[in-house]
């Protein structure tokens, strides 16, 4: 649940810190006030996709919007498989920049917007009267239909099946549209190219360096002489060595003592002559001759061919050369692979039919349970008569399964049932959605839900009926809803009033938490009007206090 909302500079706000409480919280105030605004910083906290002008109130600072959340601890695989800290606080924090650029944060780690969407879609859920994708977006529809029955196993055993089912088709569409066999005459002629000049991995660095050596081998090879003289001539570092040792020996036969030293010595010995060794090495090295001409004529050759390749480097060519062989490999067993990828196609079909209608048996039953819910949840929103029906419809194979639920509608007895979207009102959408909402939230995971008038289109006892299934709601999951009814206001544990302040130079959009009093003012306000009657008080007092 949402437990702190933290805005600064953005659009009409100057600095807003409210914390938000558990149960219902409703939101109030004249049109214009600026209710929608907090929608948005919400959103964009959320990391919705935003204008980049006209953002900041102030436009040579940024703006900042901070979302805290206490979630479950069941939530920690999710953060860790996104390399993000799990904290049981979690803050979600936008930056918009006035250079029109923003930046996200979880938990002070910077984080992509689609990061931000991926946990945000695990926390809370926005609804408003224009949002119609519970009723209409097939995916959305079977993750919530999905909730009511354990499907995990035969989901992923139909995914599997879909993916190497369309992989193969994709294939087989390629292998079919190629017209590679007429380029094979080229593709052979490259190949062989590439095989007779036998690039290897590192030999162009090898070839550099060896050049660069010999460049300046006659240096090179002085100072390696001046290192032999010491180590190797009479009177050097080792004969000074063998003499020293030679004591040591003589002295270590009659004092024990000495055995230590003559030890150290011996070490040191063998040290250096093994680097003698290696400086005899590099010496013999360099009197070899190096083929100068033939290296260069190597590196110009393996040049042109990364040249022709446009390749980045002599390591590209071998696997260009891998990347060739493998397109005539594939041309020369083109006709074997249509046929195996028939059968494949052939067989994956099958398997996805058979996993489909599996998974289809359980998508049933749980539609059957929802169905059964939503019986009594339409009469808590004033649609005691009304029938809403989750339907299936056979499909050709899609990620999702084999066949998509449709909702159908009847708002009075005796007319016939139709698709939801086509025939229900803006007023019956809205409460049949809360009605979804309601059932769906018995088997969510989220712990909040936002709704922005959504009740708008009824009134009276409606309206009644309507904020007393929000208030229901709320028992399950955090509620902030937008309203202008009273009857829907009046049921908030927590009610915040926006209102607009503007002088002559300046406007700014606050939000003030309403105690007791002030609630029966506010509510009175939405009966009324701008100017309140006792009447209105007294009707404030009995929608508020009720029970």
């Amino acid at each position: 649940m949402i437990t702190r909302l933290r805005i600064s500079n953005f659009i009409l706000i100057d600095t807003l810190n409210i914390n938000v409480g558990e149960g219902m919280t409703v939101l109030t105030g004249e049109t214009g006030a600026g209710k929608s605004i907090l929608l948005g910083a919400l959103g964009a906290a959320l990391g919705n996709r935003m204008p980049s002008k006209g953002l900041l109130k102030d436009p040579s600072k940024k703006a900042i919007i901070e979302v805290s959340f206490q979630v479950s601890a069941s939530m920690r695989g999710a953060f860790e498989s996104k390399d993000f800290d799990f904290e049981l606080t979690t803050v979600f924090r936008r930056e918009l920049l006035p250079t029109g650029k923003s930046r996200g944060f979880i938990n002070d780690t910077p984080a992509k917007s689609a990061d931000l969407n991926f946990f945000a879609s695990l926390l809370v859920d926005i609804n408003s009267q224009s949002d119609s994708g519970l009723l209409q977006n097939v995916q959305e529809q079977l993750d919530l239909i999905d909730s009511f029955e354990s499907v995990e196993v035969e989901k992923a055993a139909y995914a599997a099946a879909y993916k190497e089912w369309r992989g193969c088709i994709k294939e087989l569409d390629q292998l079919q549209s190629s017209n590679e066999e007429n380029d094979l005459d080229y593709l052979e002629f490259l190949y062989h190219e590439l095989d007779k000049a036998n690039v290897k991995k590192g030999e162009v660095s090898t070839i550099e360096n060896t050049l660069a050596r010999v460049k300046d081998q006659h240096k090179y090879a002085e100072r390696i002489e001046e290192l032999n003289q010491l180590y190797s001539k009479d009177g050097g570092v080792m004969d000074q060595l063998f003499t020293l040792e030679s004591k040591l020996q003589r002295l270590a036969s009659d004092q024990s003592e000495f055995e230590g030293e003559l030890i150290e010595i011996q070490s040191v010995i063998s040290v250096l002559q093994q680097l003698e060794k290696s400086t005899a090495q590099r010496a013999h090295e360099l009197n070899q001759e190096v083929d100068v001409d033939a290296l260069q004529e190597r590196l110009s050759k393996i040049n042109a061919l990364i040249r022709k390749h446009k390749l980045l480097d002599a390591d590209d060519l071998v696997d260009k050369f891998d990347e060739i062989a493998g397109r005539i490999h594939a041309i020369h067993h083109k006709s074997n692979r249509i046929k195996e990828l028939t059968s494949l196609i052939s067989d994956w079909s099958l398997k996805v039919q058979e996993l489909g209608e599996s998974l289809q048996v359980l998508r049933i039953k749980a539609s059957t349970q929802i169905q059964q819910a939503l019986h009594e949840s339409l009469a808590s929103v004033d649609l005691p008569k009304a029938k809403l029906e989750l339907v299936w419809e056979e499909t050709s194979p899609t990620m999702f399964g084999t066949f998509k639920p449709v909702f159908k509608f009847s708002a009075n007895p005796g007319t016939p049932m139709e698709v939801f979207s086509k025939v229900a009102s803006g007023g019956e959408m809205s409460r049949v959605k809360l009605a979804l909402k309601s059932v769906l939230s018995q088997h969510m995971s989220l712990s909040c839900q936002i709704f922005d008038e959504i009740d708008t289109g009824v009134s009276g006892s409606t309206a009644e009926r309507v904020g007393a299934a929000m208030k229901a709601l709320s028992k399950r999951q955090q509620v902030l809803t937008i309203t202008h009814l009273p009857q829907v206001a009046a049921y908030g544990d927590q009610h915040w009033k926006v209102e607009k302040i503007q002088s002559d130079t300046t406007t700014n959009t606050s939000v003030a938490s309403l105690n007791d009093s002030e609630r029966v003012q506010e509510v009175a306000r939405m009966l009324s009007g701008a100017l309140i009657t006792n009447a209105a008080l007294k009707q404030a007092e009995v929608l508020l206090y009720h029970d």
